[in-house]
């Protein structure tokens, strides 16, 4: 992993030099003159990045949802035009995703990106052509500890994931547990985070491991009998992505571990209640910043708005998406300016409540006081446990 990362940087340091002998020697004054051109002229761009293909996310529907909102009440001098981009999903083709769109000057913002190993070397790129990042769904905390000023996230970090997993096994009794981890940058991060707080609640970690992309089903079924035969444990902390969550549930279970399993956000996933059945009724937990039950006026709008227009149920991703370009449209309205330097000072100095809740953020462009969810699996679906 550290060589992967060291050839990773120097791959983003060459691609920095290489691109900026071919753009302006000032490319953050380029875009600020771009987008101001373009505002006067009745326009606001905005890019959407995410591994829509591979992912199989209603994101795109939650922008284009907040878009039709946007253009249709006039909340911006002008038209809100949204570009999408594909950033197939790994690191390498991210970064080539962000230098394409840095190459559009008139692009002022990005929303985006899924995974957190391409929103961090993204967000670099980003940074140096003066395009404001807006993440909707990576949690990693390193994301908002650079000192980058143009960067802002309306989903909480893995260090608050992991206090609400941990408070969560605490509350249910799991006294033992097992962290199972996906060995990525986000997978890392929030099993670090998790054993921290069950070191401060007391729970013990029995075994710690971790599997990758490349993980087979027979080294998957190896380690779930390494467990059954040498530990005694409450629960498993599961951290991945859809769908090798799935994969490794099932698993489990064919080998005989029948205790609760315990995730973060991507257990928030009709991809991964779609294929429960009634034998995981009060067994799956999750943690996770979306309330379908919410009370919010703004949610139930957002939400029959959605059924309305696309039919089907709006996921986690399609709220993230949705609020985060809502909060962009009413600053961009506020600060009556497009460039990134002015939507960033609007977005520090006030509260903007929409269909999630509250969003305010600190210096560094985190959110801060959401209240996550906790949830368990009954019946087909996730339901909100009581605090």
């Amino acid at each position: 992993m550290k060589k992967y990362s060291f050839l990773l940087y120097i791959l983003l340091s060459f691609s920095f030099a290489f691109f900026s002998s071919c753009k302006s020697d000032d490319p953050i004054k380029s875009r600020q003159a771009a987008i101001n051109r373009l505002f006067k002229n009745g326009s606001v761009k905005i890019a959407i990045a995410n591994s829509f293909e591979q992912n199989q996310t209603k994101m795109w529907e939650g922008a284009l949802l907040a878009q039709e909102k946007i253009n249709a009440e006039g909340l911006l001098p002008g038209r809100l035009e949204l570009v999408k981009f594909d950033d197939g999903g790994t690191s390498i083709s991210g970064m080539s995703t962000a230098y394409q769109i840095a190459s559009d000057e008139e692009i002022c913002a990005v929303v985006g990106h899924g995974y957190s190993d391409i929103s961090l070397p993204c967000s670099l790129i980003y940074q140096y052509y003066g395009i404001l990042t807006f993440n909707f769904i990576s949690t990693i905390h390193a994301l908002t500890e650079r000192n980058n000023p143009l960067i802002f996230s309306n989903m909480p970090s893995d260090s608050k994931f992991g206090e609400e997993i941990a408070r969560l096994c605490d509350k249910e009794g799991f006294k033992n547990v097992i962290i199972y981890y996906l060995e990525n940058t986000s997978g890392t991060s929030l099993s670090n985070a998790f054993e921290i707080n069950c070191s401060k609640r007391g729970i013990a970690v029995v075994s710690r491991d971790s599997y990758d992309i490349t993980t087979s089903e027979q080294e998957f079924e190896r380690m779930a009998k390494r467990w059954k035969n040498n530990f005694l444990f409450d629960a498993i902390f599961l951290a991945g992505r859809m769908p090798l969550i799935q994969q490794i549930i099932s698993i489990l279970r064919e080998n005989g571990i029948n205790c609760p399993i315990v995730g973060s956000d991507p257990f928030d996933d009709p991809l991964l209640t779609d294929q429960l059945g009634p034998s995981e009724n009060g067994k799956i937990f999750a943690v996770s910043n979306y309330d379908v039950e919410s009370q919010n006026p703004r949610f139930k709008e957002f939400y029959s708005s959605f059924k309305e227009k696309f039919g089907g149920e709006p996921d986690q991703e399609t709220l993230q998406a949705y609020d985060a370009l809502m909060v962009l449209a009413n600053a961009i309205k506020m600060a009556d300016s497009a460039t990134p330097n002015d939507i960033a000072g609007i977005l520090h100095r006030y509260i903007w409540l929409e269909a999630a809740g509250s969003y305010t953020f600190d210096q560094n462009g985190a959110v801060q006081k959401r209240k996550l969810t906790t949830k368990v699996f009954n019946n087909g679906k996730f339901i909100k446990l009581a605090d």
